[in-house]
């Protein structure tokens, strides 16, 4: 049995937990969050995501108010860290310092890029398994085109467009750009560690943005270029203003030589690939979130004590290089080499 502390019990936390109630020979032991200090307990909020858990039941799991208290529980063995940004770096080194041999972090890994080396740093010091949340990589129809690419299933790619374009969070903490880092390091990192994760490093980026509220940039484009390749690579992401009124947009559409692929999320996710003379072809996709693979990844990974091949500290680092070489461009109005 794999017992799990969870730090952090908002949306991201719950759906966290709700994934490991349905694994088998895994239990979440113990959570922790400022909320139990209060009388009403723990209520978090629902995700962008439909089947995000708003609820869990906590019977029998140890309530902690503070990180403190979790990682000094010795049944805790492998711990989930699921509080806003800012936090990360300071728990993730604690858990490993505290000799937890297994820590998984929601994306990004830190605020910075150079917090996320000193994580791995660490982490690969104690020899502790590093976890980065970057959830797209497991997510039903992005790893059929991660396959698909490597393949050349379809000849090469011509041109890829990613679409992130969600609420933002009603959280005061979300105009707190230091915490942060606005929808392009909260919402569009995503796709900028799926386009690593596809194609590659790039060799460099250009991109475009606009700065909301916080000072931080809430709506932001980006085209990827790749040595040896003429292939029109982009990602957008961003906040939308009138969020009850639109919903939620996680969308990609790729053209290789011979078909073209579009995932939409919608009310139900749907992949569809077109190629000519045929009709178009519904690519089936498994009944589940992203988030289910990618959490019974981590617990297969604690459980072996070995790294996983589809994610590792390392491309935690990779993505907010890639962010912040990104931010340079908006800042410096030019493509930036990385």
């Amino acid at each position: 049995m794999l017992n799990i502390g969870i730090i952090g019990l908002g949306s991201m936390g719950m759906t966290h937990f709700s994934a490991y109630a349905a694994l088998p020979k895994v239990r979440v032991v113990a959570v922790a969050d400022q909320k139990f200090s209060r009388p009403e307990g723990a209520v978090g909020r629902a995700g962008n995501i439909a089947g995000q858990s708003s609820t869990v039941d906590l019977t029998g799991v140890k309530k902690y108010v503070t990180a403190e208290e979790l990682l000094a529980d010795p049944e805790v063995t492998a711990v989930d860290i699921c509080t806003p940004t800012l936090l990360h770096k300071a728990l993730a080194l604690a858990a490993i310092r505290a000799g937890k041999t297994a820590v998984l972090v929601e994306k990004p890994l830190a605020r910075t890029a150079a917090e996320a080396r000193e994580v791995l740093a660490v982490a690969e010091e104690k020899g502790a398994l590093l976890f980065p949340a970057h959830c797209m990589r497991f997510w039903p129809g992005w790893d059929w085109l991660k396959k698909a690419v490597a393949e050349a299933r379809y000849g090469a790619v011509q041109s890829a467009a990613f679409s992130r374009l969600g609420a933002k969070p009603p959280v005061p903490l979300y105009n707190d750009a230091a915490a942060i880092g606005g929808a392009h390091l909260d919402l569009h990192i995503h796709d900028a560690d799926f386009v690593q994760h596809v194609f590659g490093r790039p060799t460099a980026v250009t991109s475009f943005g606009r700065a909301g509220e916080s000072g931080a940039i809430e709506h932001t484009i980006t085209h990827y270029h790749f040595s040896g390749s003429d292939a029109l690579v982009t990602a957008e992401g961003g906040w939308t203003r009138d969020a009850e009124k639109i919903p939620f947009v996680m969308r990609y559409a790729v053209t290789f030589e011979r078909a073209t692929a579009v995932y939409e999320l919608g009310e139900k996710p749907s992949l569809r690939l077109y190629q000519a003379g045929k009709s178009a072809e519904e690519i089936p996709l498994a009944d589940a979130l992203g988030y289910a693979n990618e959490l019974a990844e981590f617990v297969r990974c604690a459980r072996e004590g070995k790294p996983s091949p589809l994610v590792s500290g390392a491309d935690g680092v990779a993505a907010l290089e890639l962010i912040e070489a990104e931010l340079e461009s908006i800042a410096a109005g030019k493509t930036i080499n990385l």
